[in-house]
């Protein structure tokens, strides 16, 4: 099976900061790793952090509240711009960008169009992944 790979760079706002800095979110998806997302955090000129973490919790936080420890993705309806909410944290710093509720709404249905809900597991082999890793 052929592998997809779906890029997307949205326009992120970092939340609660004393200085606007416009900052990019750019997503990497692949449909040989279906069960994850990555995101490169850009702004100022400099990458800024890459977080990979599952596919789930940007799919699901686009409509309710998910996430426990390291990344919270949650919408807010308020205001006349719905957006969603990601929240970082290392243990030791943490940050919260927002973006777009409508980007994200895109990305999410362009992800599961690639590789549906449900159907991960015919895209990655977990016994293959399990036996390059294991001795055997």
């Amino acid at each position: 099976m052929a592998t997809t790979t779906e890029q997307r760079v949205l326009p992120l706002r970092l939340e609660a900061s004393p200085v606007s800095l416009p900052v990019h979110g750019a997503f990497t998806y692949r449909s040989d790793r279906p069960y994850e997302v990555a995101v490169d955090l850009q702004g100022g000129g400099a990458h800024l952090a890459r977080w990979v973490f599952a596919r789930d919790l940007l799919l699901d936080g686009e409509s309710c509240a998910t996430g426990e420890g390291d990344i919270q993705v949650w919408p807010r309806w308020k205001g006349s711009e719905p957006r969603v909410f990601l929240a970082f944290s290392n243990g030791a710093k943490s940050c919260v960008f927002s973006a777009r509720a409508k980007d994200v709404r895109g990305l999410c249905r362009r992800l599961t169009q690639l590789v549906p809900r449900g159907l991960e597991h015919r895209h990655y082999d977990l016994d293959a992944e399990l036996d390059a890793l294991l001795p055997g």
